[in-house]
């Protein structure tokens, strides 16, 4: 369109009429003639250029002649097209006659173009649309032409080329060329399915003999495969905490293959120590099953004796940590809780007091039944036992008080502080850090027991802060009298365990539990609002 403005602005200059001022600039011919060859040379070209524009200025001011339309209506046979061939032409020579014949203001020639911009904007946009249609057309008649016939394509194989055919094949090559099969879009199969879904998934899901979902079980989630094999899931999850220390929560879904290997490998050292102990019973009694030691049974497969021994472990170690809170006992160190003359002898040898006397005894108070010994050079960042110094330091004292751990126990036992150990020198805590610190640093924060835990190390705190450093001449009777103690508490622990049992509930009612209370070996408090009971009736009834 600046063409077409710029061309009529031109036609107008050059129909200005050429007078005399035009010809006036001629008279300079005389400065240039008589100069060089050079010089004369480029004013003859200028005359020749000014002679050449003179002629074009007069050809376009005379009357052009018109189309002979007369001879060309003798030579073409379809008239109307001629005309109206001859009709365009003469509204087009007419529109521009005028506008070279228009005079005056020209300026709204550069306005009001929008209408024009916008309709070219359509344009290109129409055009992009075209070129993408014809480009997709093009793409889906070579996918139709190089794809194979229907009875060439196979219905087991993904057809990753064209998703056409793969709705294709699955609707109509399945179910349309079988006569007995429906259509799985029909509005009554749809309708059958949504009435039979309850029942089917129930069938999916249930844990009978023959469930379908064992059918496909190499498939299937995570957590659907140990919704089945609780005992797989059970081994997965110990093996997991135990290696890592981790939450549960972090549980991964896919173990990666090194702990399946290994998982293997500790399950194989633990089934040899117990089939061989099984077989030997089994031989000396020519019986035809005999259980593990264990005690899975014939008709199980281990999981209900998992289950029980996690229950058995659970309940020992929170009466484990109760006796050691109770005490100021537990996550204390550097210190080590002493109870019995054997202990702190023990202690003292392993730190070679006979050669540098270096350690010391400590007391929390008259109502803590234990002693503190602090090492000789004893610090926080002070090397620390492995997970399997640990295991051997418990069956050595299990040697010497006489007890007889089972083969198979202790395997497992071994087993699981091997893998505790592999988690390296900060099993337990890190550099620069106390027990006590690391073990509130791993609780969860949404864990109920966060605040007992926080209260504890702050009471031991204030403990440590008071503790009476005990003299060497009164360390026998300090630890006799704390040997006394200790073992009337761990009596009266005993009978209150044994009390709970269903068989022995009345016991409890009747007279241990009230003498329990009296001597201030068993502390009773209510939860709800945190009262120190003292009437054994009222435990007795809570317990029933």
């Amino acid at each position: 369109m600046k063409a077409l403005r710029a061309l009529v602005t031109r036609s107008h200059a050059l129909r200005a009429p050429a007078g005399a001022s035009s010809q006036a600039w001629l008279k300079l011919g005389a400065f240039a003639a008589g100069g060089d060859a050079r010089q004369e040379a480029s004013w003859t070209d200028l005359k020749n250029k000014e002679l050449a524009v003179a002629q074009t200025v007069e050809a376009a001011q005379r009357q052009t002649e018109g189309v002979d339309w007369a001879k060309w209506e003798s030579l073409i046979a379809h008239k109307e097209i001629l005309q109206h061939m001859k009709q365009t032409y003469d509204a087009n020579m007419a529109m521009i006659e005028s506008a070279a014949a228009g005079e005056g203001d020209m300026g709204h020639l550069d306005t009001n173009w929008e209408l024009y911009e916008a309709a070219r904007q359509n344009c290109k946009q129409a055009t992009r649309t075209v070129n993408k249609i014809v480009a997709d057309g093009s793409k889906a008649l070579w996918l139709s032409q190089n794809n194979p016939p229907v009875w060439k394509v196979d219905t087991n194989e993904w057809l990753e080329s064209d998703q056409y055919w793969q709705a294709f094949v699955e609707k109509h090559a399945m179910y349309s060329q079988s006569g007995d099969a429906p259509d799985p879009e029909a509005p009554a199969v749809v309708e059958a399915n949504k009435a039979s879904w309850n029942s089917k998934m129930v069938k999916f899901n249930e844990r009978t003999d023959t469930p379908m979902l064992y059918d496909y079980m190499h498939h299937l989630p995570a957590w659907e495969f140990y919704d089945i094999n609780r005992r797989q899931f059970y081994e997965h999850m110990t093996y997991f905490l135990l290696r890592t220390g981790d939450d549960f929560r972090h549980f991964p879904d896919l173990p990666p293959w090194q702990w399946l290997t290994h998982l293997e490998d500790l399950r194989f050292k633990e089934f040899a120590v117990m089939q061989r102990r099984k077989e030997k019973r089994q031989l000396a009694k020519i019986a035809r099953f005999e259980p593990d030691d264990f005690g899975t049974g014939e008709e199980h497969s281990g999981e209900e004796t998992h289950m029980a021994m996690v229950a058995h472990e659970k309940h020992a170690t929170e009466l484990t940590l109760a006796k050691l809170m109770g005490n100021f006992s537990f996550l204390c160190d550097p210190l080590v809780p002493v109870q019995s003359r054997f202990q702190l002898q023990y202690v003292l040898s392993k730190d070679n007091y006979a050669g540098n006397a270096g350690a010391r005894v400590w007391s929390l108070g008259e109502d803590v039944n234990a002693l503190f010994v602090l090492p000789h050079n004893a610090a926080v960042d002070a090397p620390m036992a492995s997970p399997l110094e640990c295991f051997h330091n418990l069956m050595e004292h299990y040697r010497l008080i006489g007890m007889r751990i089972n083969p198979s126990f202790a395997t497992r036992a071994e087993n699981q502080a091997e893998l505790i150990h592999q988690r390296g020198p900060n099993w337990l805590k890190l550099p620069h850090e106390t027990a006590m610190e690391a073990y509130l640093r791993r609780m969860r924060r949404d864990d109920p027991l966060v605040a007992e835990f926080e209260d504890y190390a702050r009471q031991l705190r204030e403990r440590i802060a008071g503790a009476r450093e005990v003299p060497r001449a009164e360390w026998e009777s300090a630890i006799a009298a704390v040997e006394a103690r200790a073992r009337q508490d761990d009596l009266a622990i005993r009978q209150l365990e044994c009390a709970k049992h269903e068989k022995n509930a009345h016991k409890l009612a009747s007279a241990d539990l009230q003498r329990l209370m009296e001597d201030g070996h068993v502390l009773v408090v209510d939860p709800a609002t945190d009262a120190v009971l003292s009437d054994a009736g009222q435990v007795a009834a809570a317990l029933k």
